[in-house]
Formats: structure tokens, C-alpha cells, sequence
């Protein structure tokens, strides 16, 4: 039983944190629908996604990026020129 209540507030942790992210616009709905759906099969069949067989090495992850976009308040710096300085 208190494997299954584990199981039941990870899960919901999960939709949490990924609801946080798409309101943040952290990552797009389609995304976090994938996500969801790999944790929610992984909770239920108890094993953590494909195995790698032996000999087989593991994919590296892509490079990653900030995922921070610009400020949109205020207008980016400039240097005045001769015109404005006057």
C-alpha cells in the first residue's frame, strides 16, 4: 500500500511541476503530454524506460539552451549617435 501512495504523489508532483512549466511557458503542452504519459507508464510498470543492451552505449543528450528569451520591457542598450548627442 505505501508503495502505491509513493507512486500516487510522484505522479502528482509531476503534473504539478509540469503544469508550472507550460503556464511559464518552460516547454510547449505537447511536450509536457509526452512527459506525462512516459512517467505515468513508467509508475505503472515499475522500470525506468528501455534498457540498453550490453556492448550498446547509452545516446549523449543534444546540447541544451539557456531557454531564457529576452526581456521584452524596455528597448535594448544602444550607443548614441553623434546626432542624439547633442
Amino acid at each position: 500500500m505505501q508503495s502505491k501512495l509513493a507512486k500516487t504523489i510522484i505522479g502528482a508532483v509531476i503534473a504539478v511541476a509540469l503544469a508550472v512549466a507550460v503556464s511559464y511557458g518552460l516547454i510547449s503542452q505537447q511536450t509536457a503530454d509526452k512527459v506525462q504519459t512516459q512517467a505515468d507508464q513508467t509508475l505503472q510498470t515499475g522500470t525506468g524506460g528501455p534498457a540498453a543492451t550490453p556492448g550498446q552505449t547509452a545516446p549523449t543528450p543534444a546540447p541544451q539552451t539557456s531557454g531564457q528569451e529576452p526581456s521584452q520591457l524596455g528597448s535594448p542598450l544602444q550607443n548614441p549617435t553623434p546626432a542624439q548627442r547633442q
